[in-house]
């Protein structure tokens, strides 16, 4: 990527869980403590590469099936990690590159299916204050990778779309930026997603910042 590929940039689109904040500790112990309810005994291994790869309703329907378990599943999996995402925080160097950004005028926008709890992390850790708005769950939009809640936001706040990056840690966050003309840049630390369409890959905030920051 060019340094001047990447100061045009103006816009910058964040996914919440997994990219922002680091919460798939507690989304895996939620999920195994709700299949525990239901009798079911899953590894945290195993369960964190579905969420990690997939998507929270994915990883119901690769565990549990259709139907009415499914439906209890997906209702004891969020009343306890409603609670548990409380001990969440911001993945390394996520804080200096977003301030980075906001001292240099760009725009942040939050784009997360979590709902308004995102928002209340966000001021917890001091990082609220560079966001621009965004989209919640309570808004109703379509879930990624329907482009919907991004084209959204661009209609909003007149975001031009080549001047635009969608930022998240699985494809369906990469496919809806790229569906709404936003670049994708895929924030991937473990090394566990396997496609090819992003605009960008990297595993660490500080190895972004270094890249702005570096002539």
């Amino acid at each position: 990527m060019s340094l001047a590929s990447k100061l045009k940039l103006k816009n910058f689109c964040w996914d919440f869980d997994g990219t922002l904040f680091d919460t798939y500790p507690e989304m895996t112990i939620s999920f195994q403590e709700a299949a525990a309810r239901l009798g079911l005994t899953l590894t945290a291994n195993e369960v964190y590469r579905q969420l990690r790869q997939t998507s929270v309703g994915q990883t119901i329907r690769h565990f549990i099936g259709e139907g009415p378990q499914a439906l209890l599943m997906k209702q004891k999996f969020h009343a306890i990690e409603a609670k548990n995402c409380l001990q969440a925080r911001p993945f390394p160097g996520i804080k200096d590159f977003s301030g980075y950004l906001a001292s240099q005028g760009c725009q942040q926008f939050l784009l997360t299916h979590r709902n308004q709890s995102a928002w209340n992390l966000l001021k917890r850790a001091g990082l609220k204050e560079y966001f621009t708005g965004g989209v919640t769950a309570e808004m109703g939009f379509a879930r990624k990778p329907d482009p919907q809640s991004i084209n959204y936001l661009s209609q909003q706040f007149n975001l031009q779309p080549d001047l635009s990056v969608m930022i998240g840690d699985r494809p369906l966050d990469i496919i809806a930026g790229q569906r709404a003309g936003f670049q994708g840049w895929l924030f991937d630390p473990d090394g566990l997603i396997t496609m090819g369409s992003e605009n960008w890959r990297f595993t660490t905030y500080n190895q972004v910042l270094e890249c702005f920051l570096s002539d």
